[in-house]
């Protein structure tokens, strides 16, 4: 039988403690978005959180090497591991862009892309949590509404690099804005990215 070993709460706690460090990021990443004034604390803030990700990734890899059999095929652990490491080396990358490109004033898009990365995490440790109870209907909604928000992202990005292009801005900003609201518009797919690995597996066991 599937999800009934001792060993198995073991690996579905450490995707769960995972996506709850993705939330804590996201939520310290909207905080610093609202003035960017402590850019730097929060840019050093999140590199822990990120760097406390990687822990948590090889943990899994580990206990996946000790264990012969696991509540999900290997493959599909792996790949669940591998893009909630990449959705947090997303927001990482994002907070430490405005240390070193010196973006010292946040925008209305800053703060709406933080509200979208915050949802978005929020749900994913939501689908996390339902996967361990083989909730696999809510996964399903949790998965059109994180395919909602990328959408949303999407426009986003599209709406804030027309804005660059309309009014007249410093061409060195207009860089600057303009890879970073890709690069957020990027992390939005890292979470659409994860949802669509965690579809296939409900496939499977459903």
């Amino acid at each position: 039988m599937l999800f009934n070993r001792s060993k198995d709460r073991l690996f579905y706690q450490i995707m769960v403690d995972a996506t709850a460090n993705i939330m804590e990021a996201a939520q310290l990443f909207r905080e610093n978005v609202e003035t960017l004034e402590e850019k730097e604390k929060y840019a050093e803030r999140i590199k822990e959180l990120e760097s406390k990700g990687d822990e948590y990734t090889h943990l899994l890899i580990k206990e996946l090497n000790q264990t012969f059999v696991t509540p999900l095929d290997h493959e599909d652990i792996l790949k669940l591991a591998s893009n909630v490491d990449d959705v947090l080396d997303g927001i990482e990358a994002c907070a430490a862009r405005f240390v070193y490109m010196h973006v010292d004033k946040s925008t209305p898009y800053l703060v709406k892309f933080a509200e979208i990365l915050e949802n978005s995490a929020r749900h994913l440790q939501d689908a996390f949590i339902a996967l361990e109870k083989r909730d696999f209907g809510t996964i399903r909604k949790i998965s059109v509404e994180i395919n909602n928000l990328e959408n949303e992202g999407d426009k986003l990005m599209r709406e804030s690099v027309s804005t660059l292009f309309e009014e007249p801005v410093d061409p060195v900003e207009l860089i600057k804005m303009k890879e970073i609201y890709e690069r957020l518009e990027d992390v939005t797919d890292t979470f659409e990215d994860v949802m669509d690995v965690m579809e296939s597996v409900v496939m499977k066991y459903a």
